[in-house]
């Protein structure tokens, strides 16, 4: 059974995604739950520490998956890694709904989160990396230094923005294979014949499924 910190945070977080967290009172978070203002205060002074212990359990959960991807970088890990990826900003999509106003009234998470951002791109460039000396990608042109460091830039903002373009193009749900598809497209100019041959198999999968 879940103790009252934790039906305080799924439904404080459930609350959030549904109205946004600006329109969520520690009253309403309260009603959802059962309890008093007083028993929640008791857990989270207020929203500030929920919104903390929502992008801490995030930025965790994240990690965890990229670091699996990072020790073992195959294409086809890096597939299958992008729906629990996806999956994760779903269940905290408030955060990327409004992630301009919460870092704006939230500044002691606006550090930290960019220093999430900085990690993700780098855990994408790794993997990109380790492409390069496994020859499924060529080598970053010598006149163009950087080029891999904005095709990670680039891949990372496909997964990161996703809640953002299903809310402004009224979907209910993201079409995980169409974001999939638009990650690879960024890395495919980039691929050896090698590559290639590799990227087939789960090119395949991802036709297959949509």
């Amino acid at each position: 059974m879940d103790s009252t910190k934790e039906k305080i945070f799924r439904c404080a977080i459930d609350l959030f995604n549904d109205k946004g967290v600006s329109h969520v009172t520690l009253r309403d978070i309260a009603e959802k739950v059962g309890i008093s203002i007083g028993n929640l205060a008791y857990h989270f002074k207020n929203k500030d520490y929920i919104i903390a212990e929502a992008f801490g359990r995030m930025e965790e959960e994240k990690m965890n998956i990229l670091s699996g991807v990072q020790q073992i970088p195959s294409f086809e890990n890096i597939n299958n890694q992008v729906e629990p990826l996806l999956n994760i900003s779903k269940k905290y999509r408030f955060f990327f709904l409004d992630t301009v106003q919460i870092l704006k009234s939230y500044p002691a998470i606006k550090h930290k989160h960019q220093a999430y951002v900085e990690n993700s791109i780098r855990y994408v460039k790794a993997v990109l990396d380790y492409s390069v000396g496994s020859g499924n990608m060529s080598p970053e042109p010598e006149d163009d230094k950087g080029l891999y460091w904005r095709v990670a830039t680039t891949a990372w903002m496909h997964l990161y923005f996703w809640p953002a373009e299903v809310a402004i193009r009224g979907k209910s749900d993201p079409d995980i294979g169409e974001v999939k598809k638009m990650m690879w497209g960024v890395i495919k100019p980039y691929l050896t014949e090698k590559g290639i041959h590799n990227f087939e198999t789960i090119k395949k999968e991802m036709y297959a499924s949509a």
